[in-house]
Protein backbone atom coordinates (compact mmCIF):
# COMPACT_ATOMS: atom_id res chain seq x y z
CA UNK A 1 0.00 0.00 0.00
CA UNK A 2 0.98 3.34 -0.83
CA UNK A 3 0.97 6.83 0.58
CA UNK A 4 0.63 9.98 -0.97
CA UNK A 5 3.41 11.99 -0.17
CA UNK A 6 2.70 16.15 0.14
CA UNK A 7 5.66 16.34 -3.13
CA UNK A 8 3.03 14.04 -4.80
CA UNK A 9 0.52 16.15 -4.49
CA UNK A 10 1.95 18.76 -6.60
CA UNK A 11 0.51 17.98 -10.30
CA UNK A 12 -0.56 20.04 -13.16
CA UNK A 13 0.74 23.60 -12.40
CA UNK A 14 4.17 23.55 -13.88
CA UNK A 15 3.08 26.45 -15.99
CA UNK A 16 2.08 28.74 -13.49
CA UNK A 17 5.54 27.80 -11.30
CA UNK A 18 7.19 28.34 -14.29
CA UNK A 19 5.87 31.61 -14.57
CA UNK A 20 6.37 32.33 -11.25
CA UNK A 21 10.31 31.03 -11.32
CA UNK A 22 10.47 33.58 -14.12
CA UNK A 23 9.09 36.33 -12.26
CA UNK A 24 12.01 35.52 -9.73
CA UNK A 25 14.46 35.65 -12.35
CA UNK A 26 13.42 38.87 -13.55
CA UNK A 27 13.86 39.95 -9.91
CA UNK A 28 17.66 39.35 -10.09
CA UNK A 29 18.15 40.95 -13.28
CA UNK A 30 16.03 44.38 -12.30
CA UNK A 31 12.79 43.00 -14.19
CA UNK A 32 9.77 43.17 -11.11
CA UNK A 33 6.22 41.64 -11.80
CA UNK A 34 4.53 41.21 -8.73
CA UNK A 35 1.95 38.23 -9.28
CA UNK A 36 -1.40 37.45 -7.54
CA UNK A 37 -3.00 33.74 -7.99
CA UNK A 38 -6.68 33.93 -7.30
CA UNK A 39 -9.02 31.28 -7.72
CA UNK A 40 -11.21 28.96 -5.76
CA UNK A 41 -10.50 27.27 -2.10
CA UNK A 42 -8.98 23.34 -2.94
CA UNK A 43 -7.78 24.32 -6.28
CA UNK A 44 -3.98 24.48 -4.68
CA UNK A 45 -2.59 28.57 -4.73
CA UNK A 46 -0.88 27.00 -2.02
CA UNK A 47 0.72 23.96 -3.00
CA UNK A 48 2.03 26.12 -5.92
CA UNK A 49 3.47 28.30 -3.92
CA UNK A 50 5.01 26.06 -0.88
CA UNK A 51 6.31 24.27 -4.00
CA UNK A 52 8.40 27.45 -5.43
CA UNK A 53 9.55 27.71 -2.09
CA UNK A 54 10.72 24.40 -1.58
CA UNK A 55 12.50 24.25 -4.68
CA UNK A 56 14.09 27.89 -4.05
CA UNK A 57 17.70 26.95 -3.45
CA UNK A 58 19.27 30.42 -4.54
CA UNK A 59 20.93 31.92 -1.81
CA UNK A 60 21.02 35.80 -3.01
CA UNK A 61 17.19 35.51 -3.28
CA UNK A 62 15.21 35.26 0.40
CA UNK A 63 12.15 34.25 0.11
CA UNK A 64 9.47 34.10 2.75
CA UNK A 65 6.12 32.25 2.98
CA UNK A 66 3.23 33.97 5.02
CA UNK A 67 0.11 32.45 5.54
CA UNK A 68 -2.31 34.81 6.69
CA UNK A 69 -5.21 33.41 7.09
CA UNK A 70 -6.80 33.67 10.65
CA UNK A 71 -3.99 35.22 11.56
CA UNK A 72 -3.70 38.58 13.97
CA UNK A 73 -1.27 41.23 13.45
CA UNK A 74 1.03 40.00 15.95
CA UNK A 75 1.25 36.34 15.04
CA UNK A 76 1.85 38.16 11.25
CA UNK A 77 4.88 40.10 12.81
CA UNK A 78 6.28 37.09 14.59
CA UNK A 79 6.17 34.74 11.36
CA UNK A 80 7.19 37.23 8.70
CA UNK A 81 10.43 38.50 11.30
CA UNK A 82 10.83 34.47 12.39
CA UNK A 83 10.99 33.69 9.03
CA UNK A 84 13.48 36.10 7.29
CA UNK A 85 15.92 35.74 10.12
CA UNK A 86 16.10 31.55 9.75
CA UNK A 87 16.43 31.33 6.15
CA UNK A 88 18.74 34.28 6.00
CA UNK A 89 20.72 32.20 8.48
CA UNK A 90 20.21 29.06 6.98
CA UNK A 91 21.21 30.79 3.45
CA UNK A 92 25.13 31.59 5.24
CA UNK A 93 25.14 27.53 6.14
CA UNK A 94 24.34 28.66 9.76
CA UNK A 95 22.14 26.31 11.74
CA UNK A 96 19.49 28.75 12.91
CA UNK A 97 17.29 28.53 16.45
CA UNK A 98 13.34 28.75 16.22
CA UNK A 99 13.59 30.87 19.09
CA UNK A 100 13.07 34.36 18.03
CA UNK A 101 15.19 35.37 20.80
CA UNK A 102 18.11 33.52 19.80
CA UNK A 103 17.63 33.74 16.44
CA UNK A 104 17.76 37.67 16.73
CA UNK A 105 21.50 37.19 18.84
CA UNK A 106 22.63 35.09 15.74
CA UNK A 107 21.56 37.75 12.99
CA UNK A 108 22.83 40.66 14.72
CA UNK A 109 26.20 39.91 14.16
CA UNK A 110 25.58 39.92 10.13
CA UNK A 111 22.21 42.12 9.89
CA UNK A 112 22.55 44.79 13.11
CA UNK A 113 20.17 47.17 11.65
CA UNK A 114 17.35 44.34 10.20
CA UNK A 115 17.80 43.15 13.62
CA UNK A 116 17.39 46.60 15.55
CA UNK A 117 14.12 46.77 13.02
CA UNK A 118 13.10 44.02 13.97
CA UNK A 119 13.06 44.19 17.69
CA UNK A 120 11.84 47.88 17.34
CA UNK A 121 8.60 46.15 15.66
CA UNK A 122 8.37 44.17 18.58
CA UNK A 123 8.07 46.81 21.29
CA UNK A 124 5.82 48.52 19.20
CA UNK A 125 3.71 45.59 19.54
CA UNK A 126 4.37 45.21 23.50
CA UNK A 127 3.23 48.73 23.94
CA UNK A 128 0.02 47.90 21.79
CA UNK A 129 0.86 50.18 19.21
CA UNK A 130 -0.85 48.31 16.39
CA UNK A 131 0.06 51.16 13.77
CA UNK A 132 3.58 51.50 14.13
CA UNK A 133 4.52 48.00 14.30
CA UNK A 134 3.01 47.35 11.00
CA UNK A 135 4.48 50.26 9.23
CA UNK A 136 7.89 49.67 10.81
CA UNK A 137 7.65 45.92 9.33
CA UNK A 138 6.67 46.94 5.64
CA UNK A 139 10.08 48.51 5.85
CA UNK A 140 12.10 45.83 7.17
CA UNK A 141 12.60 44.44 3.70
CA UNK A 142 14.10 47.71 2.47
CA UNK A 143 16.66 47.98 5.39
CA UNK A 144 17.50 44.34 4.53
CA UNK A 145 18.23 44.90 0.80
CA UNK A 146 20.36 47.66 1.88
CA UNK A 147 22.26 45.64 3.93
CA UNK A 148 22.73 42.60 2.41
CA UNK A 149 22.27 43.57 -1.25
CA UNK A 150 19.90 40.39 -1.20
CA UNK A 151 16.26 40.49 -2.78
CA UNK A 152 13.75 39.91 -1.17
CA UNK A 153 10.53 37.60 -2.51
CA UNK A 154 7.56 38.14 -0.59
CA UNK A 155 4.24 35.72 -0.68
CA UNK A 156 1.50 36.56 1.52
CA UNK A 157 -0.92 33.44 1.23
CA UNK A 158 -5.00 35.12 1.54
CA UNK A 159 -3.51 38.33 1.17
CA UNK A 160 -7.04 40.05 1.58
CA UNK A 161 -6.46 39.04 5.59
CA UNK A 162 -4.60 42.35 5.55
CA UNK A 163 -7.79 44.03 6.13
CA UNK A 164 -8.64 42.36 9.48
CA UNK A 165 -5.10 43.19 11.49
CA UNK A 166 -6.99 46.74 13.00
CA UNK A 167 -4.32 48.65 11.21
CA UNK A 168 -5.98 51.73 9.13
CA UNK A 169 -5.29 52.12 5.72
CA UNK A 170 -3.30 48.63 5.29
CA UNK A 171 -3.58 48.69 1.78
CA UNK A 172 -2.79 52.18 1.23
CA UNK A 173 0.47 51.17 3.30
CA UNK A 174 1.54 48.18 1.72
CA UNK A 175 1.17 49.44 -1.72
CA UNK A 176 3.21 52.71 -0.64
CA UNK A 177 6.04 50.09 0.19
CA UNK A 178 5.54 48.17 -2.84
CA UNK A 179 6.15 51.05 -5.43
CA UNK A 180 9.61 52.00 -4.20
CA UNK A 181 10.98 48.63 -2.90
CA UNK A 182 12.12 47.21 -6.29
CA UNK A 183 14.37 44.59 -5.18
CA UNK A 184 11.47 43.16 -3.44
CA UNK A 185 8.91 40.95 -5.31
CA UNK A 186 5.32 40.35 -4.20
CA UNK A 187 3.35 37.06 -4.72
CA UNK A 188 0.16 37.06 -3.41
CA UNK A 189 -2.95 34.83 -3.61
CA UNK A 190 -7.05 35.02 -2.69
CA UNK A 191 -9.47 32.80 -2.41
CA UNK A 192 -11.94 34.75 -2.88
CA UNK A 193 -11.91 36.36 -5.90
CA UNK A 194 -14.13 39.34 -6.45
CA UNK A 195 -12.91 40.63 -3.35
CA UNK A 196 -9.11 40.26 -3.79
CA UNK A 197 -9.32 41.92 -7.20
CA UNK A 198 -11.09 45.15 -6.14
CA UNK A 199 -8.25 45.17 -3.60
CA UNK A 200 -5.86 44.84 -6.48
CA UNK A 201 -8.03 47.42 -8.68
CA UNK A 202 -8.62 50.01 -6.14
CA UNK A 203 -5.74 50.27 -3.32
CA UNK A 204 -2.70 48.06 -5.39
CA UNK A 205 -3.42 49.84 -8.35
CA UNK A 206 -0.31 51.42 -8.67
CA UNK A 207 2.00 53.22 -11.05
CA UNK A 208 5.11 51.26 -10.18
CA UNK A 209 4.36 47.59 -9.16
CA UNK A 210 1.40 46.74 -10.36
CA UNK A 211 0.27 42.94 -10.05
CA UNK A 212 -0.24 39.91 -12.77
CA UNK A 213 -3.55 38.34 -12.28
CA UNK A 214 -3.33 34.66 -12.89
CA UNK A 215 -6.04 32.60 -12.22
CA UNK A 216 -6.21 29.11 -11.05
CA UNK A 217 -8.92 26.58 -11.60
CA UNK A 218 -10.04 23.19 -10.74
CA UNK A 219 -8.21 20.96 -13.13
CA UNK A 220 -9.80 20.05 -16.89
CA UNK A 221 -10.88 16.64 -16.85
CA UNK A 222 -7.85 15.02 -18.94
CA UNK A 223 -5.38 16.13 -16.42
CA UNK A 224 -7.99 15.09 -13.21
CA UNK A 225 -7.87 11.57 -15.02
CA UNK A 226 -3.86 11.93 -15.25
CA UNK A 227 -3.96 13.09 -11.62
CA UNK A 228 -5.88 10.08 -10.64
CA UNK A 229 -3.69 7.57 -12.05
CA UNK A 230 -0.49 9.19 -10.62
CA UNK A 231 -2.48 8.33 -7.65
CA UNK A 232 -3.40 4.93 -8.19
CA UNK A 233 -0.84 3.72 -10.36
CA UNK A 234 -0.65 0.95 -8.01
CA UNK A 235 -4.07 -0.25 -8.23
CA UNK A 236 -6.86 -0.83 -10.90
CA UNK A 237 -9.08 0.94 -11.74
CA UNK A 238 -11.84 0.90 -14.59
CA UNK A 239 -11.81 3.65 -16.97
CA UNK A 240 -15.88 4.13 -16.25
CA UNK A 241 -14.61 4.78 -12.43
CA UNK A 242 -11.82 6.61 -13.00
CA UNK A 243 -13.94 9.31 -14.73
CA UNK A 244 -16.58 9.10 -12.66
CA UNK A 245 -14.16 10.11 -9.93
CA UNK A 246 -12.82 13.23 -12.10
CA UNK A 247 -16.39 14.62 -12.62
CA UNK A 248 -17.61 13.76 -9.02
CA UNK A 249 -14.37 15.85 -7.62
CA UNK A 250 -14.80 18.48 -10.38
CA UNK A 251 -11.33 18.97 -10.61
CA UNK A 252 -10.13 20.21 -7.07
CA UNK A 253 -7.16 18.74 -6.56
CA UNK A 254 -7.40 18.36 -2.46
CA UNK A 255 -10.80 16.54 -2.98
CA UNK A 256 -8.68 14.18 -5.75
CA UNK A 257 -6.11 13.73 -3.15
CA UNK A 258 -8.40 12.89 -0.60
CA UNK A 259 -10.38 10.75 -2.35
CA UNK A 260 -7.08 8.70 -3.64
CA UNK A 261 -5.94 8.50 -0.14
CA UNK A 262 -9.18 6.87 1.15
CA UNK A 263 -9.45 4.36 -1.99
CA UNK A 264 -5.78 3.31 -1.03
CA UNK A 265 -6.28 2.91 2.30
CA UNK A 266 -9.86 0.80 2.02
CA UNK A 267 -7.86 -1.38 -1.08
CA UNK A 268 -4.90 -2.17 1.93
CA UNK A 269 -7.79 -3.10 4.18
CA UNK A 270 -9.53 -5.25 2.26
CA UNK A 271 -6.81 -6.62 0.47
CA UNK A 272 -7.83 -6.11 -2.66
CA UNK A 273 -5.86 -4.92 -5.80
CA UNK A 274 -8.73 -3.25 -7.86
CA UNK A 275 -11.11 -0.69 -7.12
CA UNK A 276 -14.54 -1.84 -7.92
CA UNK A 277 -18.11 0.32 -6.89
CA UNK A 278 -18.57 -0.86 -3.26
CA UNK A 279 -14.74 0.19 -2.71
CA UNK A 280 -15.54 3.19 -4.04
CA UNK A 281 -19.08 3.88 -2.50
CA UNK A 282 -17.14 3.01 1.06
CA UNK A 283 -14.34 5.35 0.28
CA UNK A 284 -16.99 8.17 -0.54
CA UNK A 285 -19.42 7.47 2.30
CA UNK A 286 -16.15 8.28 4.68
CA UNK A 287 -14.93 11.14 3.58
CA UNK A 288 -18.63 13.23 2.72
CA UNK A 289 -21.27 10.99 4.89
CA UNK A 290 -19.56 10.62 8.55
CA UNK A 291 -19.65 13.45 10.54
CA UNK A 292 -15.80 13.06 10.98
CA UNK A 293 -15.01 12.39 7.54
CA UNK A 294 -12.30 14.66 6.41
CA UNK A 295 -14.24 16.34 3.54
CA UNK A 296 -17.40 16.38 5.41
CA UNK A 297 -15.82 18.27 8.39
CA UNK A 298 -14.21 20.67 5.74
CA UNK A 299 -17.84 21.31 4.47
CA UNK A 300 -19.27 21.68 7.72
CA UNK A 301 -16.93 24.73 8.66
CA UNK A 302 -17.65 26.38 5.39
CA UNK A 303 -21.09 26.15 6.44
CA UNK A 304 -20.11 27.74 9.94
CA UNK A 305 -18.46 30.51 8.04
CA UNK A 306 -20.69 31.34 6.06
CA UNK A 307 -23.45 31.93 8.67
CA UNK A 308 -21.25 33.24 11.43
CA UNK A 309 -23.64 36.14 13.61
CA UNK A 310 -26.38 34.99 11.02
CA UNK A 311 -29.16 32.76 11.16
CA UNK A 312 -28.38 29.46 9.51
CA UNK A 313 -31.74 27.97 7.96
CA UNK A 314 -32.41 31.09 5.52
CA UNK A 315 -29.17 30.82 3.82
CA UNK A 316 -29.14 26.70 3.96
CA UNK A 317 -33.00 26.65 2.57
CA UNK A 318 -31.23 28.57 -0.94
CA UNK A 319 -27.98 26.41 -0.85
CA UNK A 320 -29.77 23.37 -0.56
CA UNK A 321 -32.67 24.78 -3.40
CA UNK A 322 -29.95 25.75 -5.60
CA UNK A 323 -28.77 22.22 -5.13
CA UNK A 324 -31.66 20.87 -6.29
CA UNK A 325 -31.42 22.88 -9.46
CA UNK A 326 -33.22 26.23 -8.43
CA UNK A 327 -31.31 28.75 -10.19
CA UNK A 328 -33.45 31.74 -11.14
CA UNK A 329 -34.40 33.75 -8.38
CA UNK A 330 -38.11 33.80 -9.42
CA UNK A 331 -37.68 30.08 -8.96
CA UNK A 332 -36.42 30.29 -5.62
CA UNK A 333 -39.37 33.04 -4.33
CA UNK A 334 -41.55 29.97 -5.61
CA UNK A 335 -39.91 26.99 -4.21
CA UNK A 336 -39.39 28.44 -0.69
CA UNK A 337 -42.60 30.58 -0.42
CA UNK A 338 -40.41 33.31 -0.02
CA UNK A 339 -40.83 37.49 -0.98
CA UNK A 340 -38.34 38.40 -3.93
CA UNK A 341 -36.78 40.69 -1.59
CA UNK A 342 -36.09 38.18 0.84
CA UNK A 343 -34.80 36.18 -1.83
CA UNK A 344 -32.43 38.62 -3.25
CA UNK A 345 -30.68 39.54 0.05
CA UNK A 346 -30.02 35.68 0.91
CA UNK A 347 -28.05 35.28 -2.55
CA UNK A 348 -26.38 38.24 -2.17
CA UNK A 349 -25.26 37.06 1.03
CA UNK A 350 -23.98 33.62 -0.70
CA UNK A 351 -22.53 35.78 -3.55
CA UNK A 352 -20.24 38.03 -1.52
CA UNK A 353 -18.96 34.92 0.35
CA UNK A 354 -18.19 33.76 -3.19
CA UNK A 355 -19.88 30.14 -2.25
CA UNK A 356 -22.09 30.97 -5.13
CA UNK A 357 -22.05 32.81 -8.74
CA UNK A 358 -23.67 34.63 -10.95
CA UNK A 359 -24.20 33.70 -14.81
CA UNK A 360 -26.63 35.27 -16.45
CA UNK A 361 -30.14 35.13 -14.46
CA UNK A 362 -28.33 31.84 -13.22
CA UNK A 363 -26.83 31.57 -10.07
CA UNK A 364 -24.67 28.45 -9.13
CA UNK A 365 -22.93 26.70 -6.52
CA UNK A 366 -19.34 26.58 -7.36
CA UNK A 367 -17.97 23.85 -5.70
CA UNK A 368 -19.52 20.59 -7.50
CA UNK A 369 -18.37 18.63 -4.64
CA UNK A 370 -19.95 21.09 -1.96
CA UNK A 371 -23.43 21.12 -3.56
CA UNK A 372 -23.51 17.04 -4.06
CA UNK A 373 -22.35 17.12 -0.42
CA UNK A 374 -25.47 19.64 0.59
CA UNK A 375 -28.09 17.94 -1.48
CA UNK A 376 -27.37 14.07 -0.50
CA UNK A 377 -25.92 15.16 3.42
CA UNK A 378 -26.49 18.38 4.59
CA UNK A 379 -30.06 18.32 3.37
CA UNK A 380 -31.08 15.12 5.38
CA UNK A 381 -29.12 16.30 8.46
CA UNK A 382 -31.22 19.17 8.72
CA UNK A 383 -34.57 17.67 7.82
CA UNK A 384 -34.63 14.07 7.89
CA UNK A 385 -36.14 12.35 11.35
CA UNK A 386 -34.07 8.71 10.92
CA UNK A 387 -36.61 6.20 13.29
CA UNK A 388 -34.46 3.22 11.82
CA UNK A 389 -30.74 3.22 12.95
CA UNK A 390 -28.32 3.44 9.97
CA UNK A 391 -31.51 4.30 7.57
CA UNK A 392 -29.17 7.66 6.70
CA UNK A 393 -26.50 5.75 6.06
CA UNK A 394 -27.96 2.90 3.68
CA UNK A 395 -29.85 5.50 1.87
CA UNK A 396 -26.47 7.80 1.10
CA UNK A 397 -24.99 4.86 -0.12
CA UNK A 398 -27.62 4.10 -2.67
CA UNK A 399 -27.88 7.40 -4.01
CA UNK A 400 -23.83 7.64 -4.51
CA UNK A 401 -24.84 3.86 -6.14
CA UNK A 402 -27.29 5.32 -8.40
CA UNK A 403 -25.05 8.44 -9.32
CA UNK A 404 -22.51 5.66 -10.65
CA UNK A 405 -24.57 3.62 -12.55
CA UNK A 406 -26.08 6.89 -13.80
CA UNK A 407 -22.61 8.46 -15.19
CA UNK A 408 -21.80 5.20 -16.78
CA UNK A 409 -25.21 5.26 -18.91
CA UNK A 410 -24.48 8.86 -19.89
CA UNK A 411 -20.79 8.30 -20.66
CA UNK A 412 -21.90 5.25 -22.86
CA UNK A 413 -24.11 8.01 -25.05
CA UNK A 414 -22.54 9.55 -28.06
CA UNK A 415 -21.34 12.95 -29.26
CA UNK A 416 -24.63 13.85 -31.00
CA UNK A 417 -26.93 12.26 -27.57
CA UNK A 418 -24.98 14.17 -24.85
CA UNK A 419 -25.61 17.60 -27.45
CA UNK A 420 -29.36 16.61 -27.85
CA UNK A 421 -29.78 16.46 -24.39
CA UNK A 422 -28.13 19.38 -23.31
CA UNK A 423 -29.67 21.52 -26.55
CA UNK A 424 -32.80 20.33 -24.58
CA UNK A 425 -32.28 22.15 -21.67
CA UNK A 426 -31.73 25.68 -23.43
CA UNK A 427 -34.35 28.01 -22.52
CA UNK A 428 -34.03 31.59 -24.10
CA UNK A 429 -31.01 32.50 -21.30
CA UNK A 430 -28.29 34.50 -21.87
CA UNK A 431 -24.78 33.17 -20.27
CA UNK A 432 -21.03 34.02 -20.72
CA UNK A 433 -18.86 31.03 -21.48
CA UNK A 434 -15.53 31.25 -21.03
CA UNK A 435 -15.58 34.75 -21.43
CA UNK A 436 -17.83 34.95 -24.26
CA UNK A 437 -21.72 36.16 -24.01
CA UNK A 438 -24.32 33.83 -25.69
CA UNK A 439 -27.46 33.82 -26.19
CA UNK A 440 -29.26 30.10 -26.17
CA UNK A 441 -32.73 29.80 -27.93
CA UNK A 442 -34.78 27.31 -26.63
CA UNK A 443 -35.45 24.74 -29.29
CA UNK A 444 -38.52 22.32 -30.02
CA UNK A 445 -37.09 20.49 -32.59
CA UNK A 446 -33.93 18.90 -32.87
CA UNK A 447 -33.09 16.28 -35.61
CA UNK A 448 -29.94 14.42 -35.77
CA UNK A 449 -28.36 14.26 -39.56
CA UNK A 450 -25.17 13.80 -41.81
CA UNK A 451 -23.74 16.98 -43.74
CA UNK A 452 -21.47 15.60 -46.56
CA UNK A 453 -18.10 17.21 -46.49
CA UNK A 454 -16.04 16.44 -49.57
CA UNK A 455 -16.08 13.23 -51.45
CA UNK A 456 -17.11 10.28 -49.14
CA UNK A 457 -16.79 12.19 -45.97
CA UNK A 458 -19.92 13.26 -43.44
CA UNK A 459 -19.75 14.99 -40.63
CA UNK A 460 -22.64 14.40 -37.89
CA UNK A 461 -24.42 17.61 -36.98
CA UNK A 462 -27.86 18.61 -35.08
CA UNK A 463 -30.47 20.72 -37.14
CA UNK A 464 -32.32 22.84 -34.15
CA UNK A 465 -35.41 24.43 -34.66
CA UNK A 466 -35.98 27.71 -32.10
CA UNK A 467 -37.93 30.80 -31.93
CA UNK A 468 -34.41 32.66 -34.05
CA UNK A 469 -35.01 30.54 -36.71
CA UNK A 470 -32.58 27.31 -37.49
CA UNK A 471 -29.69 26.13 -35.80
CA UNK A 472 -27.00 23.89 -37.38
CA UNK A 473 -24.74 22.58 -34.55
CA UNK A 474 -21.55 20.46 -36.33
CA UNK A 475 -20.41 17.88 -34.17
CA UNK A 476 -16.35 16.68 -34.62
CA UNK A 477 -14.60 15.20 -31.76
CA UNK A 478 -11.05 15.53 -34.07
CA UNK A 479 -9.46 18.83 -34.75
CA UNK A 480 -11.37 20.52 -37.01
CA UNK A 481 -8.99 21.79 -40.02
CA UNK A 482 -9.56 24.95 -42.19
CA UNK A 483 -9.74 22.25 -45.15
CA UNK A 484 -12.93 21.17 -43.40
CA UNK A 485 -14.44 24.46 -42.53
CA UNK A 486 -13.73 25.43 -45.92
CA UNK A 487 -16.29 22.41 -47.17
CA UNK A 488 -18.49 22.73 -44.29
CA UNK A 489 -19.31 26.45 -45.50
CA UNK A 490 -19.78 25.22 -48.88
CA UNK A 491 -22.45 22.43 -47.95
CA UNK A 492 -24.48 25.46 -45.91
CA UNK A 493 -24.55 27.52 -48.82
CA UNK A 494 -26.62 25.01 -50.33
CA UNK A 495 -29.38 24.18 -47.19
CA UNK A 496 -32.34 25.78 -47.65
CA UNK A 497 -33.18 27.29 -45.80
CA UNK A 498 -30.18 28.61 -44.41
CA UNK A 499 -29.21 28.12 -41.27
CA UNK A 500 -30.10 31.11 -38.35
CA UNK A 501 -26.85 30.36 -36.89
CA UNK A 502 -24.01 27.44 -37.32
CA UNK A 503 -22.25 26.37 -33.85
CA UNK A 504 -19.16 24.03 -34.12
CA UNK A 505 -18.90 21.55 -31.24
CA UNK A 506 -15.22 20.43 -31.80
CA UNK A 507 -13.93 18.84 -28.77
CA UNK A 508 -9.91 19.11 -30.02
CA UNK A 509 -10.54 22.87 -31.34
CA UNK A 510 -9.93 24.24 -34.23
CA UNK A 511 -6.32 24.86 -36.04
CA UNK A 512 -5.20 29.00 -36.45
CA UNK A 513 -6.83 29.56 -39.68
CA UNK A 514 -10.19 27.69 -39.16
CA UNK A 515 -10.42 30.06 -36.26
CA UNK A 516 -9.93 32.70 -38.27
CA UNK A 517 -11.82 31.96 -40.77
CA UNK A 518 -14.86 30.92 -38.34
CA UNK A 519 -14.74 34.40 -36.71
CA UNK A 520 -15.14 36.35 -40.09
CA UNK A 521 -17.67 33.74 -40.74
CA UNK A 522 -19.41 34.35 -37.53
CA UNK A 523 -19.73 30.66 -36.53
CA UNK A 524 -19.85 29.97 -33.10
CA UNK A 525 -16.94 27.48 -32.03
CA UNK A 526 -17.18 25.24 -28.86
CA UNK A 527 -14.31 23.32 -27.41
CA UNK A 528 -14.25 20.71 -24.91
CA UNK A 529 -13.80 23.61 -22.23
CA UNK A 530 -16.95 25.52 -23.59
CA UNK A 531 -19.73 22.66 -23.67
CA UNK A 532 -18.39 21.43 -20.03
CA UNK A 533 -18.83 24.93 -18.88
CA UNK A 534 -22.45 24.66 -20.10
CA UNK A 535 -22.81 21.09 -18.96
CA UNK A 536 -22.13 22.73 -15.66
CA UNK A 537 -24.57 25.50 -15.87
CA UNK A 538 -26.94 22.99 -16.67
CA UNK A 539 -26.22 20.19 -14.17
CA UNK A 540 -25.41 17.92 -16.51
CA UNK A 541 -21.60 15.29 -15.57
CA UNK A 542 -19.29 16.55 -17.94
CA UNK A 543 -18.56 15.67 -21.92
CA UNK A 544 -15.45 13.09 -21.75
CA UNK A 545 -13.16 11.98 -24.73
Amino acid sequence: MNIIDYDHNFFGRQHILDVLRKRVLGLKEGYRQNVALLGSKTTGKSSIVRKLVDDHDDASVLMIYLDLESRDLSYFCLQFNKSLLYYFLKNKNITPQEDFKLLCLSAKAFIPQTVAAIEAIHDHLDKGNLADAYSSLLAVPDIFVLETNQCVVLILDEFQHLSQMDVPDAFAQLGMRIMTQKNCLYIVTSSYQAQAKAILSEKLSLLFGNFEEIYVTPFDLVTSQRFIDKHLSNLKMGIQLRHFMADFTGGHPLYINMLSQELICLSGVFKQEEIYVPILTQAIENLLFNPWGVLSRHFDLVIHELCRGKTEGPLSSVLIAMAEGKHRVADLVMHLSIKPAQANVRVNALLASEIIEKNGNYYHIKDKLFKYWIKCVYKRRLRAIDLETGRGRKLFKEEINKAVNDFQGIARKDLASRMTDLLNKFDNEAFEVVGRRYKLSMFNDIEPLKLRLGAGNFVDVLSANGEEGQWLIVLKKDPMLENDLNMLLEEMKKLNPKPSRCVIVSLSGLDDNAKIRALQEKLWVWNEEEVNALMHLYDEPYLIR
